[in-house]
């Protein structure tokens, strides 16, 4: 009788101590999914920084690019004028 009701308190205590443990386990474990959470979220914040830092540059290379383009236009219709007067004073030279 002594036997049974210390195996009862013992199979008791062992219950109780899976329990526990199952509990601290599972705090354990949403404690490290927040931890990581966060570390996600705060890679996803560092990534959203460098997109719009390489959208802002890419906007910039764009409007250098056309700058350039229109410089381009510019300097090929002088260098066109330049010719077209070099041709004429050798026209009028020429007669």
């Amino acid at each position: 009788m002594v036997l049974s009701i210390f195996e009862n308190y013992l199979l008791g205590i062992l219950v109780l101590l899976v329990l526990g443990s199952i509990g601290l386990l599972h705090y354990l474990l949403f404690r490290e999914y927040v931890r990581q959470d966060k570390i996600q979220s705060k890679r996803l914040r560092e990534m959203e920084g460098l997109v719009k830092n390489e959208i802002k540059r890419s906007q910039g290379l764009s409007i250098q690019v056309g700058e350039l383009s229109q410089i381009k236009e510019k300097t090929q219709e002088q260098l066109d004028l330049i010719k077209l007067q070099v041709e004429a004073v050798k026209k009028k030279s020429g007669e």
